[in-house]
Order: structure tokens, then sequence, then C-alpha cells
């Protein structure tokens, strides 16, 4: 083999390993369809997270109705205080105008 076809050999081999390279990074690039991005396995993560709390939340509501019950009532009566106090002090209002009448 003379020197001319030994740099040829070498030339080709040297080709051959950059495109294999290339190649290998080329379909890194374009990625398998079954991979996602990172924004996608983000998302992905959070919607599974997300689902296992919901379920969680949903076990432990379950397991916990007679707090949840009390709970929802003492926020109802949070929120409406301003108008039940306004009606229990128009009711005990009319009921001592009543008592003072009668007297």
């Amino acid at each position: 083999m003379s020197k001319a076809e030994k740099q040829l050999a070498a030339a080709r081999a040297t080709r051959d390993q950059a495109k294999g390279e290339f190649d290998a990074s080329l379909a890194q690039l374009r990625g398998d369809p079954a991979e996602q991005t990172i924004g996608g396995r983000v998302a992905e993560r959070l919607k599974e997270d997300a689902a296992a709390a919901l379920h969680q939340a949903l076990d432990i509501a379950g397991e916990s109705k007679g707090i949840i019950t009390g709970t929802v009532a003492a926020l109802a009566l949070w929120f409406l205080r301003h108008p039940l106090i306004a009606w229990a002090e128009h009711m005990l209002g009319d009921q001592a105008e009543e008592s003072e009448t009668d007297d």
C-alpha cells in the first residue's frame, strides 16, 4: 500500500468517524418522538404532582367530613358576620322596645 493510499484510508476513516458523530448529534437534537422537551417534562411533572395532591386531598376529605363541614360553617359565619350581627341587634332592639312598652 502506497503512502497516498494510506493517507486516503486514514482520511476516509476520519471522515466516517466524523459522520458517525455528526449523525449521533443530529439524532440527539431531533430527539426521539417519545422524549419531551424540558418545558414538556416540567409541565408533565407539575400535572402529575397536582393530580397526586388532588387525590390525597380527596382521600383526606373523605376521612374528615366533620372537620371540613365545621370549617366551611365557620368560614360562612365569618363572611356573614356583619349581616348576622345587624340582624341580631335588630332582633334584640325590637325585644328591648317591646319590654319597655310593656312596663
